[in-house]
């Protein structure tokens, strides 16, 4: 084995040639006589590893698109492909309200039959760089409520989407490129990546693994589900019963991560008062329902949509523009010139937005997306 090459990144190297074949190009690590460089001033480049085994990057030879590829197993993964294609198909994928990873192509293992390898674009986790105002924080979960009202309208859960599951299309965000192992570190590795702010660019999100994913039909009644848990282990009804309805669990999971990772991701917040973030304090009451112990009590998202568009529509365009996480003293002057600027060139605080179709579920419907296994009626229609 090549020195350059780590044990868990074998089965990439053992599916070279294949890879080859099929039209992707793995790292310079990966290739025959390869010798590590001298090192810059940032380290290896031949010594960055993804995380997790099961992905690895590439370029498509036909046009020198970075891409990833992720290895699925579908007896442990049975759905992932499934939901994958399907939200990637016509009609689905021409639907501006689809925000679900886009899967460029579905690979059959060649040593392995039940086994694929999705080839999916090189997206960035979203929350890199920080969000520089209100309206930059406003426009991503606009888009992620979007997303997963797509997703739920299609009656399919996503059942893992917090943190590790959201990334963006950080092409324009970053002009110069990003390294797909180290983001902070540009494609030559020798340099750390510069960022534009996103009102500069307006980034796109997207949910991706549907490992745990599943879809479900009405006509069945509420679902409910063995608990599986995710990378957000805190659901209350995960600690409380065996089974669950997995689609008040996803308004938590994106609850929870807007009241962690944006309300209340000041250090200070305990000294002003309030203990949040206070430009996203008017959020509070939402999430506060969003993560509430009761899951047949939560919003449906299109509920969730509802009111965060009225909360977000009394927003002048200054509050806007402050300050969207956390900020040390030292960056608050740049934020303010910088948002000053912004506004003496007519910069928009958010992008210009259609008007999607949001409908209000009915009743029974209603019972489809909340009844828990205390509030499940048998005989629903």
């Amino acid at each position: 084995m090549p020195p350059a090459i780590v044990d868990g990144e074998l089965y990439w190297l053992q599916r070279r040639d294949f890879l080859e074949s099929a039209g992707y190009s793995l790292r310079p690590k990966f290739q025959p006589g390869f010798s590590p460089p001298a090192p810059s001033s940032l380290g290896h480049e031949h010594e960055a590893m993804h995380l997790k085994m099961k992905i690895m990057d590439a370029r498509r030879n036909s046009d020198d698109m970075q891409v990833m590829l992720k290895r699925i197993s579908r007896k442990i993964h049975p759905s992932e492909v499934e939901i994958g294609r399907m939200f990637s198909s016509p009609p689905l994928s021409d639907d501006p309200r689809n925000h679900c990873v886009p899967i460029l192509e579905v690979l059959q293992d060649p040593q392995y039959c039940d086994e694929d390898i999705i080839v999916m674009p090189l997206f960035m986790p979203f929350t890199r760089p920080g969000f520089d105002t209100v309206g930059e924080a406003v426009d991503c979960f606009r888009q992620l409520f979007e997303g997963l009202h797509f997703m739920h309208t299609n009656f399919v859960a996503h059942r893992d989407c917090g943190l590790l599951n959201i990334v963006q299309d950080a092409t324009k965000l970053y002009p110069q490129g990003f390294h797909p192992v180290s983001p902070w570190v540009n494609t030559a590795y020798d340099r750390l990546s510069r960022a534009i702010t996103r009102t500069e660019c307006w980034p796109h999100y997207y949910f991706i693994d549907f490992g745990l994913s599943r879809r479900y039909s009405p006509a069945a009644g509420p679902p409910l589900e063995d608990v599986i848990l995710g990378g957000d282990k805190s659901p209350p009804e995960h600690s409380r019963n065996s089974q669950c309805n997995p689609f008040p669990t996803d308004i938590y999971f994106l609850g929870n991560l807007l009241n962690i990772h944006f309300i209340r991701s000041d250090p200070w917040a305990i000294y002003n008062g309030c203990g949040y973030h206070k430009p996203l304090a008017f959020l509070e009451p939402l999430v506060r329902d969003m993560i509430q112990i009761d899951a047949s009590l939560r919003p449906t998202i299109s509920e969730v949509i509802e009111r965060f568009d009225s909360l977000c529509a009394k927003l002048r365009p200054w509050h806007l523009r402050r300050p969207g996480q956390a900020m040390s003293w030292c960056d608050r002057p740049n934020h303010f010139w910088r948002q000053l600027k912004n506004a003496a060139r007519g910069v928009p605080p958010l992008p210009p937005r259609r008007a999607p179709s949001i409908d209000r579920p009915d009743s029974r419907m209603r019972a489809f997306y909340t009844a828990g296994p205390e509030l499940r009626s048998p005989d629903f229609r």
